[in-house]
């Protein structure tokens, strides 16, 4: 005897059931099987650390030891990793079973700015990286002419209109020039002098782009005739429409 339609609705209908039930049987058992000890963190590995002690990286992160690697909060990780003054940004990937990968992208200084009690390392953007106790090993362009509030600390970004003028000249130059560039001044009416490592005084100026006379004054420094006459120089003078040479 065939079976009624009201009897193959029924198995159909029952089928439908075993199968939904049997998918959420295995959800809950995936979700359970995820949140079990099998991966619980047991391992930190830093990536991308060379200026930042990487056990400070440690430090910051070890709290998640223990937890799981699928539920713990990467976001509030982050927020508490570039709390470090030399972290620009932070990444995270798990290695299972047990391991938590972290690499950092570290914020590079690009200048020293010079205060009354020390010296301080700043990036390209002006956020405060470190107050230095002495000279450090590499050398960068020194800033001067800036006032910097005593109450500042490492991860603020300075608001100072002099500074920022200053880091811009740093950022427009040619890299191949930067080596050459000791000091870079900014006075009170914004006007900019680099003073060279040859002892060079050049005058800038005051401008809102630097680009093209810093490749003018590249172009000089690497010309032979200027070379040759370059012991003799004390300044040069790009405030007027051609550069001038001050002997």
């Amino acid at each position: 005897m065939q079976p009624t339609s009201t009897e193959q609705t029924q198995r159909t209908n029952t089928s439908f059931l075993y199968v939904a039930v049997l998918i959420a049987l295995l959800a809950l058992g995936l979700v359970a099987f995820l949140r079990s000890s099998v991966f619980s963190i047991q391992r930190l590995a830093v990536q991308g650390v060379q200026q930042v002690p990487e056990k400070e990286i440690q430090d910051l992160v070890s709290g998640v030891l223990g937890q799981n690697l699928f539920l713990v909060d990467q976001a509030l990780l982050a927020k508490r990793v570039t709390l470090h003054s030399l972290v620009r940004s932070v990444t995270f990937k798990r290695q299972f079973p047990h391991t938590l990968i972290v690499t950092i992208t570290e914020r590079t200084p690009s200048a020293l700015v010079a205060v009354s009690n020390g010296v301080l390392e700043v990036d390209g953007e002006g956020v405060f990286l470190r107050r230095l106790e002495g000279w450090p090993q590499t050398d960068y362009p020194v800033i001067s002419g800036v006032d910097i509030p005593d109450t500042a600390g490492p991860g603020q970004p300075l608001q100072n209109p002099s500074l920022t003028s200053a880091l811009k000249v740093i950022g427009e130059a040619p890299n191949e020039m930067l080596p050459l560039v000791g000091e870079v001044h900014v006075s009170k009416v914004q006007q900019i002098t680099l003073f060279l490592t040859s002892g060079v005084e050049v005058r800038l100026g005051q401008a809102q782009e630097w680009k093209d006379k810093l490749q003018v004054l590249f172009r000089l420094l690497q010309d032979k005739d200027y070379r040759t006459m370059q012991p003799g120089v004390r300044y040069i003078d790009f405030t007027a429409a051609t550069p001038v040479i001050g002997r």
